[in-house]
């Protein structure tokens, strides 16, 4: 199986990019349900912080699952994904999405 660092910063950079197409690989059908509302909350939280930098950190292991932050660093401040990820045969998938308070 990939190491989920790498998978993590190529799911940073497709978000980043707005590359549906990677993300939509990149899911569980549970996750993907969570990015849909996930879309609505980042429209509430206000634009993005200007000239971001993205900064994936592993976070740890709940159970079966790893934890991933995903984080926006701007000039303005910062935004927060966190990301829950599960081995599904062999490749890693996200299996839950939001955005962190």
């Amino acid at each position: 199986m990939a190491d989920l660092q790498q998978i993590a910063d190529q799911f940073a950079k497709d978000l980043a990019a707005q590359n549906i197409a990677g993300l939509m690989m990149a899911f569980t059908p549970t996750g993907m349900g969570q990015a849909m509302a996930l879309q609505s909350q980042m429209a509430a939280a206000g634009p993005p912080p200007a000239n971001a930098e993205v900064v994936v950190e592993v976070t740890g292991t709940e159970g079966a699952t790893s934890l991933v932050d995903i984080i926006f660093k701007g000039d303005d401040g910062s935004r927060t994904i966190a990301t829950k990820w599960i081995d599904v045969a062999g490749a890693w998938k996200v299996d839950a999405i939001g955005l962190k308070a």
